[in-house]
This record gives structure tokens, C-alpha cells and sequence, in this order.
């Protein structure tokens, strides 16, 4: 579902932890992690930053056992091994000019390095090393909720609906996509809608349609299917199992279709779409900028269309007002002296967007007309 958030939302008013400065921040630096962060980020400013008369002879970074000293003899060789090598890489020769102090040498070689690459450059890290960061930002659909539904399970039966469940619970492990019970928005949202639902704003039918909805999702249809998706893998080899199935009809042709076409963003060999998402401006989730993360912008939900969804997207469309900035995908490189081939991009988060577009489109479209259409076909790379 395409969801523009770049206009005013007409909503009732939101309660005060929704406003900006009350509410606590959701950063990857805050939820509990599974993969090894291994890189941490820290801005460079200083390297554009005139210093009149003087220059610092120390950058530090907080760490659990208290200040360390990033501006080093020792890294500043080690930056500068990972540059020459950078440059034979790329066929090119670096002519590094050493500054009159120690941090002159560094902003020297940040210099001497951008000249050589197109890409934004960060410093990262990396290994326990300091280390130089390449990124380049993928062309991304930036004001979009990618929230996939699992609403349309319900009208399938048998072997198709089973299908459905594991593809699902496949695609967002592939991708590290969060559901909707996590990051608290569900029961910040059914909260706010609990308030209103009790208020003297609704009418009868308004009241009741929020109550059915929240009775859905605290103990109902909802969160039920939404757990079994997350927890439920029926098929170990579901590609068979998909090219197994014959569809019934037009509906079930089409979904059959765009599971195909999914296959490109799962398994255990594709990259996952939150691995593309870094933010230069943040420290290790210490960060001074506001920002909303990817998590709650592609995700699972029940139904992108229904009642809380509409409640949550306002929501959310009120963080992003007031956010400093989002966070698109890029694709990074650190520099090493152990790099065999230098900087490359690939199109996996444009084709994810093209694909969880057509996916949530479809089943919006199902739902206004009688007549299914067959989703265009995606190529893969090397199909």
C-alpha cells in the first residue's frame, strides 16, 4: 500500500505521547539484536569545519569502559593503507599530502579520497578498526508505508491458504520485517482509539465499529492470524509446493503469480531490505536527529485498509512531520586492505518496493472490482 504522508492528517487530536519530545525513541540501537553489530558510526563534521588558528588533537567516542581516542597515529597509517589500496583497486594512484598535525593529515586524506570516488564517504567502526565508509542511497519510494496484509488469507482455503501463511512468515524472515504487535505501536494505537471510542466525538456506529476493531485486535481475528503467520511454516520446500498448486480461478492465478515473482526476495541467499538501510547522521543509536525507523515503515500488518491501520498511518504521518529526517537505503562499502573488487550497487531495494506495491495493490484492487488481473511478472536477475 502506497500511503503519501507529506499532507496535513485529518485526524482527532493525539494523545501527548504521540507528540514530539514526549514519547521514547525507537531505534535499531534499542531493540534487542541477533546479528552482530560490528560497525559503529559517528559524523565527521570536524573534517568540514574551519578551525581558526587552532586544531583539535583529539576526537574521542564514548564506550562502555569510558573515552577512546579515535584521532591515532595508528589509525590514521591504517586509513591510509585502506586508501592507497582503494585507489589500486580503482586504477588510480593517491597523492596524499601529509597536514602539519595529526588531524590535518585526517581531513587530507578524507579530501584526497573524495576526489577519487563518487560516493558520500563516512567514517565507521569497523573490526575495531577506524575505517572509511562508502555509500551510495538507492532511488526510493521515501513518503511510503510498505506494509504487506495477510488480511486476504481468510477467503483462501486448503493447500493455497497454507501456502499463503508460509510465504509470508518466509518473506519477512528473509527481509527482517517487524509485525504489527512490535516497536508497541499496536497497543499505543489501540489505546488512543480506546479513548476516542469512549469519548462523545463517535456516533453509535462509529463506537461500535471501533470497539469490533479493537476487540479484534487485543484478543480477536486479527492478532490470531497475525501470530500464526509469524510463528507458522507449513511447507519446507514451498517453491514446489507453489509450482505444485493449480489456482482455481483468476484470484488464485494472480496470487500464485506474485508468490512466484516474491521468490526473488527469499531464502537464505538474498539479501534481506533491512540490511540496505543506514543512517550516517546517527552514533550507535545515540544519535541527536529524529528519525522514524524503516521497522515501522515496512512491515506486517493485518489490513493496511481497516480502521487501525487509518489511525496508525495518521499517527505515524504526525511522527514523520516532526521527524528530522528518514532513512532510505544505500548500499555501503568499508574500506579495507583486504577489498578484491571496489564499490558496486544492485536494484534489490527497487525491485522490493516495485514488488510490495503490486503485492498490497492487488488485493486493493480485488476488493473494488469483480474482475482479478494477472500482476505483470518481475525478471529476476538471471532468470
Amino acid at each position: 500500500m502506497r500511503t503519501e504522508i507529506g499532507r496535513p492528517a485529518e485526524v482527532q487530536p493525539l494523545p501527548s505521547y504521540y507528540r514530539r519530545g514526549d514519547r521514547p525513541r525507537l531505534r535499531k540501537g534499542n531493540r534487542p539484536q541477533t546479528a552482530d553489530r560490528s560497525a559503529g558510526r559517528f559524523g565527521h563534521d570536524f573534517l568540514r569545519t574551519e578551525f581558526p588558528g587552532l586544531t583539535p588533537t583529539k576526537i574521542e567516542r564514548e564506550t562502555n569502559e569510558g573515552c577512546v581516542d579515535l584521532l591515532t597515529e595508528e589509525n590514521y597509517r591504517y586509513l591510509l593503507e585502506c586508501v592507497r589500496h582503494y585507489a589500486g583497486l580503482l586504477g588510480r594512484e593517491l597523492r596524499h599530502t601529509s597536514g602539519e598535525t595529526l588531524c590535518g593529515s585526517f581531513v587530507n586524506l578524507y579530501k584526497e579520497l573524495a576526489a577519487l570516488v563518487p560516493q558520500e564517504i563516512n567514517f565507521e567502526v569497523y573490526q575495531d578498526r577506524l575505517t572509511f565508509c562508502l555509500y551510495e542511497y538507492h532511488s526510493w519510494p521515501e513518503w511510503t508505508f510498505h506494509w504487506l496484509p495477510v488480511s486476504f488469507i481468510d477467503r483462501l482455503e486448503g493447500p493455497l491458504k497454507r501456502i499463503a501463511i508460509t510465504f509470508i512468515h518466509e518473506f519477512a524472515q528473509s527481509n527482517g520485517m517487524s509485525y504489527l504487535d512490535e516497536w508497541g505501536d499496536l497497543e499505543w494505537a489501540l489505546e488512543w482509539m480506546a479513548g476516542y471510542a469512549s469519548g462523545p466525538n463517535p456516533d453509535k456506529e462509529e463506537r461500535k465499529e471501533y470497539r469490533r476493531t479493537i476487540r479484534s485486535y487485543c484478543k480477536g481475528h486479527a492478532v490470531h492470524l497475525l501470530e500464526r503467520v509469524q510463528k507458522r511454516r507449513y511447507y519446507k520446500r514451498l517453491r514446489q509446493a507453489v509450482e505444485r498448486y493449480c489456482p482455481a480461478d483468476e484470484y488464485e492465478k494472480g496470487l500464485i503469480a506474485l508468490f512466484r515473482e516474491g521468490f526473488q526476495f527469499v531464502g537464505p541467499d538474498t539479501p534481506s531490505i533491512m540490511r540496505y538501510f543506514y543512517d550516517p547522521y546517527d552514533d550507535e543509536g545515540i544519535g541527536d536527529g529524529i528519525t522514524v525507523d524503516p521497522d515501522r515503515m515496512i512491515r506486517i500488518v493485518f489490513d493496511p485498509h481497516d480502521l487501525l491501520a487509518d489511525n496508525l498511518s495518521e499517527m505515524l504521518n504526525h511522527e514523520i512531520q516532526n521527524c528530522d529526517y528518514l532513512i532510505p537505503p544505500a548500499t555501503t562499502l568499508f574500506l579495507t586492505p583486504e577489498l578484491t573488487e571496489p564499490f558496486s550497487k544492485d536494484d534489490y531495494p527497487e525491485r522490493f518496493a516495485a514488488w510490495v506495491e503490486s503485492f498490497a495493490e492487488y488485493f486493493c484492487n480485488e476488493t473494488t472490482s469483480e474482475t482479478s488481473i494477472v500482476p505483470s511478472t518481475f525478471t529476476s536477475p538471471g532468470k
